[in-house]
């Protein structure tokens, strides 16, 4: 029996040098009806045209800037709502969850069930998205992220926002965290979620501006915990996940954008000139190389490619226990090299 068609919708900052492996490899493993990027208005064009010579499914390019509407909802004016003076997070970090959130707002046609992948989510060997139950289709998400690792004050202001926002106590699991960098989202329970906000707020504003107020009220939120704790409280049978053991154990997380370990590993392999300009590689390259890389080591289940130079900052008692596993972590081949 053939699972339901979906889309996937992926929030993109600006195409980088894996953005074509990750879409040929979402299409190659999960074949979707259609993937939905949103994106600043500067990169739609360029992107719209790259796409036409990759080997995906059908990529429709959204500008993220008017993505709500042209007027009172443009980004600018979402993002106006907030008022945190100095933030570890920029307006443009909350913006991107409220795309995620709201994507049916912008996307005409866009499926009933929809997964939301972040752009820098490599998979690799990966999780099947849905499975067959007797008399229904399962839809699971991944767990990629270990909960002994990551900013325990941070997740604590997340823990407190589901409580007193949504009402409903935050989901948890023994080992993984419910922030895997993707995640299944449903129309009609966002709708629900939304009306939340609202009934929090006692107003009848848009939510996207109260989720805009209620990090300034609390200072941050997630949308991926945010979600699924909702949906495991009032829609239990929606909501199913496989735990870290299965796939979170063997993902990697490390900083590459494009001059990474890794980067310049695939290079060498392509035997390619690292100053080249132009570094596009195929899903079937980029897997080539994880294959002959990786030899008799069993694969990653993804690779997730960071890009922000805090990463290269990092000590390593504040890295995720999926970086400090990491061959491509450039932070942890320079203390094995110190040490040997």
């Amino acid at each position: 029996m053939p699972y339901p068609p979906f889309d996937f919708v992926i929030p993109l900052y600006q195409a980088r040098w894996n953005t074509r492996a990750v879409l040929e490899g979402l299409t190659v493993h999960y074949a979707p009806r259609a993937i939905h990027i949103i994106t600043p208005a500067a990169g739609t064009q360029l992107l719209a045209q790259a796409v036409k010579s990759w080997q995906t499914a059908p990529v429709h390019v959204h500008e993220e800037d008017s993505f709500f509407g042209q007027d009172r909802l443009t980004k600018d004016a979402i993002c106006a709502e907030l008022d945190l003076g100095k933030s570890l997070y920029p307006p443009g970090w909350f913006y991107q969850q409220l795309l995620k959130l709201g994507a049916a707002e912008g996307i005409e046609g866009l499926s009933e069930w929809y997964v939301v992948w972040d752009s820098d989510l490599l998979p690799v060997s990966p999780w099947p998205l849905m499975r067959q139950r007797s008399h229904s289709v399962e839809r699971l998400v991944a767990l990629l992220q270990h909960n002994q690792w990551g900013n325990p004050q941070i997740v604590s202001t997340w823990n407190r926002w589901i409580r007193s926002v949504l009402g409903v106590e935050p989901l948890t699991d023994s080992i993984g965290t419910f922030i895997p960098h993707h995640m299944w989202f449903k129309q009609s329970h966002l709708i629900g979620f939304q009306q939340r906000l609202q009934q929090y707020f006692q107003s009848d504003d848009d939510w996207l501006l109260l989720m805009m107020r209620s990090a300034n009220q609390f200072g941050t939120f997630s949308e991926y915990w945010a979600y699924a704790s909702w949906v495991a409280a009032t829609a239990p049978e929606d909501f199913a996940f496989y735990p870290y053991g299965q796939y979170g154990e063997t993902t990697e997380r490390f900083f590459d954008d494009g001059t990474g370990l890794f980067s310049i590993a695939l290079r060498r392999y392509q035997s390619q000139d690292s100053a080249a300009a132009e570094f596009s590689p195929t899903y079937a390259e980029v897997e080539a190389f994880i294959r002959a890389e990786y030899g008799a080591d069993p694969l990653p289940s993804s690779l997730s490619f960071e890009s922000s130079p805090r990463h290269l900052k990092k000590r390593s008692e504040n890295m995720h226990i999926e970086e400090l596993r990491s061959r491509w972590n450039p932070r942890i081949s320079e203390t094995t090299a110190v040490a040997n």
